[in-house]
């Protein structure tokens, strides 16, 4: 909610600050709900093994260090190998500008002034500042910790022979551990404790074995090496490295609490179900308790770790350990499954839709142009023009980021990671095809009448031609081949707008439904003019829908403006407003007073194009 206000303020427009906050609070909430749902999961395994929940707390932990963003894009570049179906239909669009371009300015929310919006905009490097100095905190915490471990293990003797180490070998073959565990005797009166990952080693206390009988010692060597053998010293340090993370969220540590109270319930079931008795057990603890002090270090494994009180009660008790049933078994792993594959599959079927786009002409038929040429263009003037005849492609004057926008029908706030002369350099690009025609019986049908040529400035699509989505394609191919065009699809969450109707009411005329729009096998062709000078700007949309004209805002602000008005329908849109350096804000005011509109600053998904290589063309 905080976060929510401070947008509002306009306080976050960066959109990699965006980006990073939000993907960071999406994980959090998603980490702490995942976290209740295993929570709730424990209770009923609570009479199972603790081997058992102590792996699903695990999982808990495991879960904070992978985002299911992570898997999500794992599902999209698994849908990205997928063959795209039948191409939807597109709307068609003729342009027709007829004076200078629309200069864009950014539409920028009222934002507060003064000296709490200042500190406000401090806001996120100052967390990131707090994050960073409590991370390093605890890590220079543990070190020193570790540091002192260290000097205990240097200054204890190794030993290979003894009363010990005998019972030692003799519980590695019962507990099938199959490299032999270093013993080493401590000066110091630390309690028993397992050092070491890739080759723990038992760190003993000197007397300790003086107050231990054969049976109470054999207990405690059997708990110490089920710790190595389900190598918790591993888990902990995995978990370590989720607090030093996540450090400022109390659920992490409640979580290390009960992977420590559960890892060493496991091993005590363990001891008992060896066979060693639960009177001598609980009493060799407390004796390893009045000799000793607790291990300095949570990933550190030894006798007296979680509540010693409740250990012993439970020990004591001798509660039953039931087995999982087949149900729970199959609740188990239709648990595990979700996990996993439910946010992959999410990505799959959530794909971004541009990356089928891409191949949506491989059943249009011809993707690529006979001829290309490219030439320098006037990159002192910023007009550039469109013209597209039936065997013939001119795009003269235009930048690189043009063509990759007309190419993929994005708006230039969907294009990122573009060099900068891409949006100043200037080409004349002139390409040619020979369309092909279906056959009929006896023969191929002869070409059309060539159409009359269009005015000057006007793009013309002949919709006899070209199928849908396949001048598109074409044109990647050409910024590929010759541009050297390599890029990527994300989705990355960029402040959006949603058109609404205002208070007042909408104000649009709905276009009759008698005279269908005009279609091209099947699908709708809307059209579009759009006049603007630097006098008056104005936008005639004409038997269109709304989604039409937020896809035309969009481009003006530089944001996706989606269509939240709930209006169906075809409508005749007429809006007229000032341009110059105010024209976004004149806009929003033609917008409420005009049609009964308005624009809410939001956060969404955006579909956007990274761009991870392009090359300057040769001249030709």
């Amino acid at each position: 909610m905080i976060l929510e206000v401070l947008r509002q303020m306009g306080l976050f427009e960066n959109a990699w600050v965006v980006r990073v906050e939000s993907g960071i609070a999406d994980h959090l909430w998603q980490s702490t709900v995942f976290a209740a749902a295993i929570a709730a999961s424990t209770l009923l395994f609570r009479r199972n093994r603790a081997g058992l929940r102590f792996g699903l707390w695990l999982a808990t932990s495991v879960k904070f260090l992978v985002p299911f963003a992570w898997l999500i894009s794992l599902g999209n570049w698994i849908a990205s190998f997928r063959s795209p179906g039948q191409a939807q239909g597109g709307i068609f669009t003729v342009v027709e500008q007829v004076s200078q371009p629309f200069t864009r300015t950014e539409f920028v929310p009222e934002r507060s002034a003064g000296a709490l919006a200042h500190l406000l905009a401090l806001l996120p490097p100052a967390l990131a500042a707090i994050w960073l100095l409590g991370t390093l905190s605890l890590i220079a915490f543990w070190w020193m910790r570790w540091r002192r471990l260290r000097n205990t293990m240097r200054s204890a003797v190794l030993v290979e022979a003894g009363r010990e180490v005998e019972m030692l070998r003799r519980l590695e073959l019962l507990a099938g551990v199959s490299s032999p565990v270093g013993f080493r005797l401590s000066p110091e009166s630390m309690e028993p404790g397992v050092f070491g990952i890739l080759r723990p080693t038992l760190i003993w206390p000197a007397g300790i074995s003086a107050h231990l009988d054969d049976a109470q010692l054999k207990a405690i060597l059997a708990h110490e090496l089920w710790h190595v053998r389900r190598r918790d010293n591993l888990s902990a340090t995995l978990h370590m490295v989720v607090e030093a993370v996540f450090w400022f969220h109390p659920l992490v540590w409640w979580i290390g609490a009960r992977l420590m109270e559960e890892r060493e319930r496991a091993c005590d079931e363990e001891v008992v179900r060896l066979g060693n008795e639960a009177e001598v057990y609980a009493a060799s603890i407390l004796n390893a308790c009045k000799f000793c002090v607790e291990v300095p270090l949570s990933c550190v494994s030894g006798v007296a770790g979680s509540n010693l009180k409740r250990r012993i009660v439970h020990i004591m008790n001798r509660e039953t350990v039931h087995k999982l049933t087949l149900i729970r078994k199959l609740g188990l792993a239709v648990m595990a499954t979700l996990a996993v594959t439910g946010p992959i599959v999410f990505g799959v079927v959530h794909a971004p839709q541009l990356s089928a786009q891409s191949l949506q002409a491989a059943a249009a038929g011809q993707q690529s142009f006979d001829s290309v040429s490219i030439r320098p263009g006037n990159s002192e003037s910023k007009l550039d023009q469109l013209l597209v005849r039936p065997d013939r492609f001119i795009d003269t004057n235009v930048t690189v980021k043009k063509l990759i926008e007309f190419a993929y029908g994005i708006d230039e706030y969907q294009l990122s990671g573009a060099p900068d002369w891409t949006g100043t350099e200037r080409f004349d690009v002139e390409a040619t095809w020979h369309p092909v025609r279906p056959r009929e019986a006896g023969g191929s049908v002869p070409p059309p009448p060539p159409p009359p040529p269009p005015p000057p400035g006007a793009m013309a699509v002949p919709m006899n031609q070209l199928a849908p989505g396949q001048l598109q394609a074409m044109v990647k191919t050409l910024l590929a081949e010759r541009f050297g065009l390599r890029l990527r699809h994300e989705s990355q969450d960029l402040p959006v707008y949603d058109l609404v109707v205002a208070s007042n009411g909408a104000k649009l005329n709905q276009t009759p439904s008698t005279p269908p729009p005009p279609s091209f096998n099947g699908e709708p062709i809307i059209s579009v003019r759009t006049m603007i000078n630097t006098k008056a700007g104005e936008l005639n949309l004409s038997n269109g829908p709304v989604s039409a004209f937020a896809g035309f805002l969009s481009g003006q602000f530089g944001r996706q403006v989606v269509d939240k008005t709930g209006l169906k329908g075809n409508y005749d849109v007429t809006l007229r407003w000032t341009p110059g350096q105010d024209a976004t804000e004149s806009i929003v005011a033609a917008l409420q007073d005009q049609l009964g509109l308005k624009l809410e600053s939001q956060h969404g998904s955006v579909q956007v194009l990274v761009i991870d290589q392009v090359e300057k063309p040769s001249e030709d």
